[in-house]
């Protein structure tokens, strides 16, 4: 059963047609968000199609999606997301890239990031260090939160060419 929650975040991707957006697969948490209260960068990769992710960000006008693409593989070293500033150890980092939107995008023209390859970047600025996943030191977590939220926003504008 599609939910109203699923049905307005297929409508707010912002980089892609809608028979892309019908086939991506929404996970079962994300459908329990409340997109009027979204206040953190949420994103998942597609288990039906593991290349593609979706990233979700939210603004005044409600939650904007992107539909990113992963490269091969993850970094062969440790490497920082450029979202979360999160340092991962090897192969915790991709780069994905996201089509621009309208008809540039159309005709193959994209901007990438290197991003958490899980793309669950709000748990890692959350999270307590460990060997793995290390979130930037000194930060507080809402500081986190909020550079978060501001370099996705600006990702996104470079996406729809609104920035």
């Amino acid at each position: 059963m599609t939910s109203s929650t699923e049905i307005r975040i297929r409508r707010s991707m912002s980089n892609c047609s809608r028979g892309e957006a019908a086939r991506m697969t929404v996970p079962t948490w994300v459908r329990e968000l409340d997109p009027d209260g979204l206040e953190d960068v949420h994103g998942w990769r597609d288990p039906k199609a593991p290349g593609r992710g979706v990233l979700l960000v939210p603004t005044e006008d409600g939650p904007v999606g992107v539909l990113l693409r992963a490269s091969a593989g993850g970094t062969r070293a440790a490497a920082m997301c450029a979202l979360c500033r999160t340092t991962h150890t090897v192969g915790g980092v991709a780069l994905f890239a996201a089509a621009r939107r309208g008809a540039a995008g159309r005709q193959g023209d994209t901007v990438g990031t290197y991003i958490c390859a899980d793309l669950a970047c709000v748990q890692h600025v959350g999270a307590v260090p460990t060997p793995a996943v290390r979130p930037t030191p000194g930060v507080t977590v809402d500081e986190r939160r909020a550079g978060l939220r501001e370099r996705a926003a600006g990702f996104l504008a470079t996406v729809t060419g609104s920035g």
